[in-house]
């Protein structure tokens, strides 16, 4: 299913498609940063081979994929949005508003001012999941925020890129400090390589991460 009910700063459509129903609910995206493109890419790859599958291969699962969180910016191919405001420094975590600022890493006055961050929180709430997987780049990492080390680690074994739990530097106003710290709902933040990557192939992996394939089981 496809909702179109959520629009960016320049009114395109930030896609939602969900697959399944059932208690166990994980949530996808893509597209937070407008120029991070490959995670876009893989995710539309999943949602291809998601779109393929039997009613019967979700098992009591609910998939909930967002392809390109940050439309405007992916047209532009800019981090921001058409605001100027960096999507993942946007979310009204604790720490909003503290740290360093610059134009890069910008999340506005006001936390969850922008309609594409209040989209993706209307899809949380609404949805519930269990665990939210980001795709970015390209820092090629497994990043972790929340109980869900055991999830980062199957990941970080089928992409070959190591597990991190600290990226380094402070993210005020992240997805990841926002629901994988203050609400205790777990993100992964997969940080793609700055290589070229086989879309497919990651695709798969997802498939393999949400045991659709027999390789792996479903996140707890």
């Amino acid at each position: 299913m496809r909702e179109s009910e959520y629009y960016s700063v320049e009114r395109r459509p930030i896609e939602v498609h969900t697959f399944g129903s059932g208690p166990k609910t994980v949530m996808i995206m893509a597209g937070v940063h407008g120029d991070e493109t490959g995670g876009v890419d893989v995710v539309r790859a999943l949602l291809d081979r998601l779109f393929q599958l039997p009613a019967g291969s979700f098992d009591g699962q609910r998939i909930v994929v967002i392809p390109c969180a940050n439309p405007d910016g992916y047209a532009a191919n800019t981090r921001q949005n058409a605001n100027r405001i960096d999507l993942n420094r946007n979310f009204p975590d604790k720490t909003f508003g503290t740290g360093k600022k610059s134009k890069k890493f910008n999340g506005g006055k006001v936390a969850a001012s922008e309609p594409e961050t209040r989209a993706i929180m209307s899809v949380v709430a609404g949805y519930r999941p269990r665990v939210i997987i980001s795709l970015h780049e390209a820092l090629a990492c497994v990043n972790y925020n929340g109980s869900c080390v055991r999830l980062a680690r199957k990941i970080s074994k089928a992409t070959g890129l190591p597990v991190v739990g600290d990226i380094g530097y402070p993210c005020p106003g992240s997805m990841g400090n926002y629901y994988g710290l203050d609400k205790r709902v777990p993100v992964i933040t997969l940080e793609l390589p700055k290589e070229p990557i086989d879309v497919t192939e990651y695709a798969q992996m997802l498939l393999g991460i949400f045991g659709m394939d027999g390789e792996c089981a479903p996140p707890g």
